[in-house]
């Protein structure tokens, strides 16, 4: 079955609606905001990106997706005048539905049914950890029982959901980050987004950094652990739909430490790859000289490693002499000739 092309119109709202500042946040940075989106804004950016489009190629979803605050938050003035600058692409079919994100104190029946009304069809949740030792640390108060509850107003109203995690906050480590993929996999998300933990400009995060008191995890330490996420997330047929941020010229600008890199998944997707091939060398009686890996085409990059460091490492772990990666042979799923 053809999967469906989707274009997603991004407007950002920094702050917007969202009554706490959290210690590794700051939106404006990231986002690369400054000023209060308008109907102004948000017209434009539908413009451009459709108009980027040629007509008798235009994806099957297309979205207008309001992210940087908390959209639930606003005063109803507010959101609606925001709908209101959307509202003549969706009566025209050009645009078919609104997402928003928002925080999970900032959620009720009242709320979500607005939000239905106005054609909005997915909500994305921040959760970041649902460990209140690391919640607390970042100043985010919002317990387990609270995302539950925002949930299953979400669901109740038929809508997609989103969830949004964050590993490498204070107090954080590898175990107590399993146990909250575990418990968003509990939730049944349509969809999940995976956002290591950044130090940036302007924030609590960055002043617990300068004082000593917060140590960005490394590149390696991050993409062993959100490989392991990722794993999970695969079994539980959630898909993930975003690993890292955008690499927006105000974040760049801004970044002081911790685990970026600007093609971070693709890092991850290699280190999964790896264990792929791993796994099937580990299955030979004897290991010869020279194997060869017949992998989609597609994918050849991401067996092959960064810089072939997963070549390298294959044969420094099993003293291999020689490995090739064989695309020609229209294959769907790795496949081991030795």
């Amino acid at each position: 079955m053809k999967k469906r092309s989707q274009l997603i119109v991004p407007v950002f709202i920094p702050h917007e609606g969202c009554p706490y500042r959290c210690a590794f946040c700051n939106q404006s940075k990231i986002s690369g905001t400054q000023s209060k989106s308008d109907q102004e804004i948000v017209r434009n950016a539908i413009k451009e990106y459709l108009g980027a489009l040629e007509r008798n190629s235009l994806p099957d979803v297309r979205e207008v997706a309001f992210y940087g605050g908390s959209f639930t938050g606003l005063e109803i003035e507010r959101q609606k005048y925001l709908f209101d600058a959307v509202r003549p692409w969706i009566d025209s079919g050009h645009i078919h539905l609104i997402r928003v994100s928002t925080h999970s104190l900032l959620v009720n029946e009242r709320n979500i049914s607005f939000l239905k009304d106005n054609h909005v069809r997915i909500v994305e949740l921040g959760i970041q950890s649902t460990n209140n030792r690391v919640l607390d640390a970042v100043g985010r108060p919002c317990g387990m029982e609270t995302v539950k509850e925002a949930v299953n107003s979400i669901r109740k109203n038929g809508l997609g959901l989103g969830l949004q995690l964050m590993p490498g906050l204070p107090e954080d480590e590898e175990s107590i980050f399993m146990q909250s993929v575990k418990d968003v996999i509990e939730l049944e998300p349509d969809f999940v987004r995976i956002y290591p933990t950044l130090v940036i400009k302007n924030t609590q995060l960055y002043k617990m950094y300068e004082d000593g008191k917060y140590t960005p995890w490394s590149l390696d330490r991050m993409v062993g652990l959100v490989k392991e996420a990722m794993n999970e997330f695969k079994n539980a047929n959630i898909p993930v739909i975003r690993v890292g941020l955008h690499a927006d010229p105000s974040m760049l600008a801004n970044l002081v430490a911790g685990p970026y890199h600007p093609s971070f998944r693709y890092l991850v997707d290699s280190l999964i790859a790896r264990d792929k091939m791993t796994a099937l060398i580990d299955r030979l009686e004897t290991i010869p000289d020279n194997i060869t890996f017949k992998v989609p085409s597609r994918e050849v990059s991401l067996y092959l490693g960064h810089k072939k460091d997963n070549i390298r490492n294959l044969k420094n772990k099993f003293g291999i002499e020689k490995i090739v990666i064989d695309h020609t042979a229209n294959q769907e799923e790795l496949q081991l000739v030795a």
